[in-house]
């Protein structure tokens, strides 16, 4: 039976401990129905970590939320595994060293602006495997884009393609390429899970878009 936890939002910003935090995220999760169901556990990660889930996607909830940088947006229908990691920002390069001393104010040996964060955005209907890893200038994996497990990916991935590798290159599409265009103004996404339907695995074929 799922149980409405949105009451724990507002009680989670007040707690600065990561322990307790990592339990209510937890109890949220499982009073809600789980990670893909949980409205409550998108108001925190959106509030406190601004990180965008949206309707029905698993993300790497096991760990801490900021494994995800603050500006990442996964859309709708994504599966995300627990063991990714993405990262939105380079060790500058031009310095005489990378060390956070040479380019990071908050540390107090340099002044100026530090390296920003960018943003990621994992598209609705993709699916990042297990201990894929996302690294810039990548910023966009594209809708219904696949990144097979262990890949490292360095570059923008289009939508319906599938990498894989080190580093990551397309391998292949996940449908015939001239059905991407008419998937993509379907906008499939934006359809609740109930609108989607129930039935066979062959009614819900991207050729019935």
């Amino acid at each position: 039976m799922r149980t409405n936890a949105a009451w724990l939002v507002p009680f989670y910003g007040r707690v600065s401990s990561e322990f307790v935090r990592r339990k209510l995220r937890h109890w949220i999760i499982r009073m809600e129905g789980g990670p893909a169901y949980s409205a409550s556990i998108r108001s925190v990660l959106h509030k406190y970590y601004g990180i965008e889930v949206g309707c029905c996607s698993y993300w790497p909830w096991r760990q801490k939320p900021l494994v995800l940088h603050r500006g990442t947006r996964i859309g709708n229908y994504c599966y995300v595994a627990n063991t990714v990691r993405t990262f939105t920002r380079n060790h500058p390069f031009h310095l005489l060293s990378s060390h956070g001393l040479f380019y990071n104010p908050e540390l107090g040996r340099v002044t100026g602006p530090p390296v920003c964060f960018g943003k990621l955005d994992i598209e609705h209907g993709a699916w990042v495997g297990d201990r894929a890893i996302i690294l810039p200038p990548a910023h966009r994996i594209g809708i219904g884009a696949v990144v097979r497990p262990g890949s490292i990916v360095c570059m923008d991935v289009p939508d319906y393609a599938i990498v894989d590798g080190f580093p990551a290159r397309i391998v292949g599409w996940r449908v015939d390429k001239s059905l991407i265009p008419r998937l993509i103004s379907s906008r499939w996404w934006e359809q609740a899970i109930v609108d989607l339907g129930e039935g066979r695995l062959e009614k819900w074929s991207a050729f019935n878009f």
